[in-house]
């Protein structure tokens, strides 16, 4: 059956404008498009209401299922922003059995108050004393403890390397996650949580993402959940998926764990990715900069030994691999960059053809800026962070007037790097694409902003290629796949400020309406 969507208006690229248009869909593939007025033929139509019809947008990095499993199973703290509404969020848990597990406390609050994060430590121990408690912070980099989990967890986390003020960051996070089972959630508390992160996604438009580390649960655990979802018909998401790895790993270990998660490929499930981390995040300090820290924190350290790196990125690219890089410091972005530079030739690669991606950029150097554009390196940048009215604080401290230069955008795009854009859920609440693009066309340094032209391909058809499904979504053309977003507020303004009041009507993935704020027009 044939389907016809009409009284639509697509944004031309070329001539910066938005246009009239009509579509045709079969079997979930775009047949036809046109701009004339004669009805394209069809066995349906449906009426679009004047709206903005845009490819359906990607989300670039991001952590399935966001803050859900928090929110709907544990103890949700990103709404609280002092220590004593930290404190109001957990009282209501102290009879609670099993294990306690919170997600979204903020280093800003203890940042402006030094002496906060030893009360909230000795409130968990006083408050839970045979009750085990995790604290992750926003960034998902850092993790609060008190001694009782401490005490249970010896085995996984050395005694003589646990800090006596309970606060895990970057290796011994990750050790606690991969080696304590009470961390785990049961089986329908992971899929409920996956099902309200897809109903944010679809109705913010978002139709196809890639998810890194798994937030609240082993990476094979949410695949195997999607998966069982997506047979079951409930789940919609076009998803790719990847194998967390850290130094120490081994990389043919590592490669044999994606081809046999690959089996479980599908329709909206891929796998060709593993996810690394160069540096922390500059909350902690963690991240590494070639200059020091503004408060005399040093420069961070490299997460990797000398050569490991190079040589980890050598044998993916040869394997064919996409490596997604977490990289925040500019001392980082000179490392990888290096070492994806070095791995390439060494291959016989004079382009990004596996689609290596940096993620965040929050600093990033001339040299490696010029790296990244020479090799066609992709930029998974979060708009949301952006320098917008004011400088995040933490930043301002810990970075100086450098805070003022994070996230280089069009200057990225400007030297050939492939910028993406994202939400890197949970960190940023809300995914709203639209939002997004707002942030990205109205940012602080005026010479860092883009068009909004620039902002919908990033996060659409240079999205859909980092996912590596560019032949097959992210643009509005005959042969692509149907996935498709209905905006409300389009006119002839698309100012940041009129982007930033659009909202989505509808959401379409293989031209079924999975999401829709009000009921879809009649169709005739």
């Amino acid at each position: 059956m044939t389907t016809r969507f009409f009284n639509a208006h697509i944004w031309d690229f070329s001539a910066e404008r938005a246009r009239e248009a009509q579509l045709t869909e079969e079997s979930g593939v775009i047949r036809a498009v046109s701009f004339d007025k004669e009805p394209l033929p069809a066995d349906r139509s449906v009426d679009c209401g004047g709206r903005l019809l845009l490819s359906g947008f990607v989300d670039s990095h991001m952590h399935l299922p966001g803050s859900q499993l928090y929110r709907r199973h544990g103890v949700y703290l990103m709404e609280c922003t002092t220590l004593a509404e930290y404190q109001r969020a957990l009282l209501p848990h102290r009879n609670d059995q099993g294990f306690l597990r919170g997600f979204g406390w903020n280093q800003q609050v203890f940042q402006e108050d030094p002496a906060a994060l030893a009360q909230l430590r000795r409130f968990l121990d006083e408050t839970f004393p045979q009750l085990p408690v995790a604290l992750f912070s926003d960034d998902y980099h850092s993790c609060l403890c008190n001694a009782c989990l401490l005490r249970q967890a010896e085995e996984f986390l050395p005694a003589q390397t646990l800090p006596e003020d309970g606060l895990l960051t970057e290796r011994m996070v990750f050790a606690l996650m991969d080696g304590y089972p009470p961390l785990a959630f049961a089986r329908q508390d992971v899929e409920d949580a996956l099902l309200a992160c897809q109903e944010l996604y679809l109705s913010r438009g978002i139709t196809a993402v890639q998810s890194l580390m798994a937030i609240g649960m082993e990476d094979e655990t949410c695949l195997d959940a999607v998966c069982g979802l997506a047979e079951r018909g409930e789940w919609h998401l076009h998803v790719n998926f990847a194998v967390t790895a850290h130094p120490g790993s081994s990389p043919r270990k590592v490669l044999d764990t994606l081809r046999a998660r690959q089996r479980r490929q599908g329709p909206l499930v891929r796998l060709d990715t593993v996810k690394i981390y160069a540096d922390g995040v500059v909350d902690n300090a963690s991240a590494f900069l070639l200059k020091p820290y503004s408060d005399c924190r040093g420069r961070g350290i490299p997460i990797w030994e000398e050569g490991e790196l190079e040589r980890f990125c050598t044998f993916f690219d040869r394997e064919g691999v996409q490596i997604h890089v977490h990289v925040i410091g500019d001392g980082a972005a000179e490392e990888i960059t290096w070492a994806l530079e070095r791995a390439m030739a060494q291959n016989g690669r004079v382009r990004n053809e596996n689609r290596h991606v940096l993620a965040h950029c929050q600093l990033v150097d001339e040299a490696a800026a010029e790296r990244m554009g020479r090799l066609g390196l992709y930029a998974a940048l979060q708009p949301f962070w952006f320098p917008g009215k004011r400088v995040y604080g933490v930043d301002a401290e810990r970075l100086g007037d450098r805070a003022e230069a994070c996230y280089p955008c069009a200057s990225l795009l400007e030297r050939g790097a492939v910028v993406t854009l994202g939400s890197d859920l949970p960190v940023t609440p809300d995914p709203s694409p639209l939002v997004g693009m707002a942030c990205a066309m109205n940012r602080r340094k005026e010479e860092e902003r883009l068009s909004f032209s620039q902002a919908l391909e990033a996060y659409t058809a240079a999205g859909m290629r980092q996912l590596g499904q560019g032949d097959e979504a992210g643009i509005i053309a005959p042969g692509y796949r149907a996935d498709f977003v209905l905006v409300d507020g389009a006119s002839e303004d698309f100012s940041a400020d009129a982007v930033a009041r659009m909202k989505v009507a509808r959401t379409y993935v293989g031209g079924q309406c999975v999401y829709e704020r009000e009921a879809c027009a009649p169709e005739d």
